[in-house]
């Protein structure tokens, strides 16, 4: 009784994704067959580098050998000579044997990377077939629900027979119910066999979804207003080029500009009596070059006066005036000396 309390007090073990635990015994789980590939291929990458390492020192080593048997040739002893040339066929057992490794391992290396794509390909596919095995489950789902909910509605509107929409309406839900029901027979049939043979590899995998496209958002110009060019008036604009605007013509400029040239007296408000009686005397005959053209981004809060239209109040018309009374007129004479 103790054990079975002391059992059953026990803490669970945490379980692992790497492995399992089933009645006493543990059950490693099983490693997917890319991660076992990019296993062997890292470990043969790495064989690899560590052979061409030695190979170029190998490589190195017979350059040095071939230059000592070089300068001793000067010499001509014999028996030195015969040491040099052993050193060197042993340089060169040694690096064609690092030559022939090499080249096994990179046959190794291609078959492993071979394997990888086709696994990770498999992969792919598998994911795939999957995912539409799922698409096709849900249309089979829904499917006869929308074909029940649309024969009671069409069986509904049948009761209204007095009514031409109704009417209309029934014949048109009977119709497409008729068409959605043997369509989604033959498509679901169709894309059943698909799965197989995309996981097979048969069938190419069903491209992503398409995403719509962002919206790209048109960043707000800067306010515009429309006044009565008085004068020919010039401006830089945002993008760096010069804008003219002639005298006795509507000119659309941003606001800042516009005030600009209502302050100085270059441009009135288009419902300026003078608009009506000016506009396009000029015939659009201007010459920006002269030299009264206004220069609207040189000119300051403070230079020129004030417009004042019919669009801005005038400070001093709307003053509250006190008018004083001075008395009555005065009257009397004044003496004039006559001249001869």
């Amino acid at each position: 009784m103790l054990c079975l309390l002391a059992r059953a007090t026990r803490q669970p073990r945490q379980i692992t994704p790497a492995c399992l635990r089933l009645d006493g015994m543990q059950i490693f789980r099983r490693k997917p067959m890319t991660e076992k590939i990019e296993t062997e291929l890292t470990a043969l990458r790495e064989r690899a580098e560590m052979l061409n390492n030695r190979h170029a020192a190998a490589d190195a080593a017979l350059n040095v050998a071939k230059s000592n048997l070089q300068r001793h040739h000067l010499d001509a002893d014999d028996k030195i000579r015969a040491k040099l040339e052993a050193a060197i066929a042993t340089v060169t057992l040694t690096r064609d044997g690092f030559s022939d490794a090499i080249a096994d391992l990179q046959a190794k290396i291609a078959d492993a990377e071979r394997k990888l794509a086709d696994e990770r390909a498999a992969v792919e596919r598998k994911a795939a077939s999957e995912k539409l095995s799922r698409d096709v489950d849900a249309i089979e789902r829904a499917l006869p629900i929308y074909l029940e909910a649309s024969r009671k509605l069409a069986d509904a509107l049948s009761e209204i027979h007095h009514n031409h929409e109704t009417t209309q309406m029934r014949l048109f839900i009977g119709n497409t119910t008729a068409q959605v029901e043997v369509a989604g027979a033959f498509a679901t049939q169709e894309l059943r066999a698909m799965v197989n043979a995309i996981a097979e590899g048969n069938a190419p995998i069903p491209p992503a979804k398409p995403q719509p496209a962002p919206v790209a958002v048109i960043e707000p110009g800067p306010p515009m207003q429309e006044v009565f060019m008085i004068k020919s008036a010039k401006y830089r604009a945002a993008d760096g080029k010069m804008r003219y605007c002639g005298q006795y013509t509507d000119a659309t400029m941003p606001a800042e500009i516009a005030q600009k040239a209502l302050r100085c007296g270059a441009a009135v408000s288009i419902a300026d009596d003078r608009r009506r009686q000016l506009r396009g005397s000029r015939c659009g005959n201007f010459n920006f070059s002269a030299p009264d053209v206004v220069d609207l981004d040189s000119v300051s809060d403070l230079s020129g006066a004030r417009y004042v239209g019919p669009e801005m109040v005038d400070p001093v018309a709307q003053a509250n005036m006190t008018v004083l009374n001075r008395g009555g007129a005065i009257t009397g004479t004044i003496p004039v000396a006559k001249v001869l």
